[in-house]
């Protein structure tokens, strides 16, 4: 009877040269660099922890590091495209910043200046409370571009800007403040000085989308404790994600999650109801100031808050 017959299993089969596996040796020499980038930042990087979610993240610079380099990128950006930016006296600006302005007063009032600074970092404390000392004297700016695009960003050191084309769709204090609340939460959390964001292609991968996520969750906050309704949020993500053609696919391959998932996420029961005790409590704060003010202003002429 005969048998079949194969190498013995001591005797080794020939491998291929290494010119038969090109893809591979391309695919290293791309990845290679990247990853001793990546093992470079990961060494000098330091952990923090993100205000109000309380996630561990690890970020490459400094608060002091971030405000300085990031208020010389913002000049750099702003000379480049001074034609296209609102001037100061534009009634879109006028308006953009006095709700910024109340957004900017929402951070300060949910995240107090108690946190961890950067002496404590230095010093190899450990970080158990949030960061928060990159907030203090922060010099915000919001800028307002003549752009058809529907976009919004922020950029390191508390700059923030929102093109005329979103700006369009934004039919009250609430929507806007739906979005430059996204944008601070973006700085509030130091999203920006990320390590992960030194991996290639890293807006295509989750971390970017639950960055978006968790800078949904604290702009509904901020926006509360600013004194504007949380409720419209929800709602404004659906009306946004319609009108730019909004799929489930972006929760995969998207840069941002789609527009249906954060809706829902906001909307969740727990959720909302966190965000409107702090507008209650906001709304309640406002009209004792208001009360005290008009009493104040009839006594001595000028206003107590």
């Amino acid at each position: 009877m005969a048998h079949a017959w194969s190498l013995p299993a001591v005797v080794s089969r020939s491998r291929p040269r290494w010119y038969t596996n090109l893809w591979k040796v391309a695919a290293a020499v791309v990845v290679l660099p990247y990853a001793a980038k990546f093992s470079i930042f990961a060494a000098i990087s330091q952990k923090e922890t993100v205000p109000y979610t309380n996630q561990a993240h690890r970020v490459l610079l400094t608060s002091s590091e971030q405000r300085e380099f990031g208020d010389e990128d913002f000049n750099d950006w702003k000379e480049k495209r001074d034609k296209y930016i609102l001037s100061p006296s534009d009634p879109r600006t006028v308006l953009v910043r006095r709700i910024a302005s109340d957004i900017i007063h929402g951070v300060r009032r949910l995240f107090p200046n108690n946190g961890i600074h950067d002496d404590d970092v230095k010093q190899g404390k450990v970080v158990v409370r949030p960061q928060t000392g990159h907030l203090t004297d922060l010099n915000w700016e919001v800028m307002v571009v003549e752009n058809n695009k529907v976009r919004a960003f922020s950029l390191k050191g508390g700059k923030i800007v929102i093109h005329t084309g979103y700006l369009k769709h934004l039919k009250t204090d609430a929507e806007i403040a739906t979005v430059i609340g996204h944008e601070a939460a973006h700085v509030v959390a130091r999203h920006s000085m990320e390590l992960l964001r030194s991996i290639p292609f890293y807006k295509l991968m989750p971390f970017s989308r639950r960055a978006e996520l968790e800078a949904d969750h604290i702009g509904l906050m901020i926006m509360a404790a600013a004194g504007l309704n949380p409720r419209v949020a929800p709602e404004f993500r659906k009306k946004i994600g319609e009108i730019i053609g909004d799929t489930k696919l972006m929760d995969y391959i998207g840069t941002h999650p789609s527009f249906q998932t954060r809706s829902r996420l906001l909307s969740r029961k727990e959720v909302m109801e966190e965000a409107f005790e702090l507008y209650k409590q906001e709304r309640m704060r406002m009209e004792k100031c208001q009360s005290l003010s008009s009493l104040w202003w009839n006594v001595l002429g000028y206003p107590s808050c």
